[in-house]
């Protein structure tokens, strides 16, 4: 069983070579990400953690290894496995018309600005004829439609539905 925890927890960091020990410190890497009570997906929720959120990794769960009992903020409980990298976040790299800036993924999730769509700039740009010409499919105008209607369907879900699919999307328990 310690096995499959290893296999797993090297898995869990997308096929990195470094195994995990307890203690080691391991980052959040999805938005509003919830650590539990048990092992279980109806637990109750201690905290939530955003991208980038250091925690301590104290290995999976004996009964249950697709969850991880972490440390956090003063307080222990578990989280999917999905949630959890070896890796600190990325930058953003956010580009205006007053010049480019590095932004941590953290603030640029909690700036809205992940979240608000094809800016108008974008949108001009796949509307232009010239860029939709040829014979390579989707069109940009094509992906575009796509991406709004996309859009205009998330907006019509509740946070609670779009994490319930993404679940059944990821395969993870429900």
């Amino acid at each position: 069983m310690r096995r499959a925890g290893m296999a797993l927890a090297l898995l869990l960091l997308g096929g990195s070579a470094l195994a995990l020990t307890a203690g080691d410190k391991v980052f959040i890497r999805g938005r509003n990400v919830a650590v539990l009570k048990t092992a279980s997906p109806t637990a109750a929720t201690l905290l939530k953690l955003q991208p980038g959120d250091t925690v301590v990794w104290r290995g999976a769960d004996k009964s249950k290894p697709s969850w991880h009992h972490v440390e956090a903020q003063g307080k222990s409980g578990f989280v999917y496995y999905a949630n959890l990298t070896d890796r600190p976040p990325a930058t953003e790299l956010v580009i205006s018309p007053q010049g480019a800036s590095k932004l941590d993924a953290q603030a640029f999730a909690s700036s809205g600005a992940a979240a608000k769509g094809v800016a108008p700039l974008a949108e001009a740009y796949a509307r232009q004829p010239d860029k939709n010409k040829g014979d390579v499919r989707p069109t940009m105008a094509e992906v575009l439609r796509q991406l709004q209607t996309l859009e205009a369907i998330a907006a019509q879900r509740t946070d609670d539905e779009l994490a319930a699919q993404a679940a059944r999307i990821a395969g993870a328990p429900q």
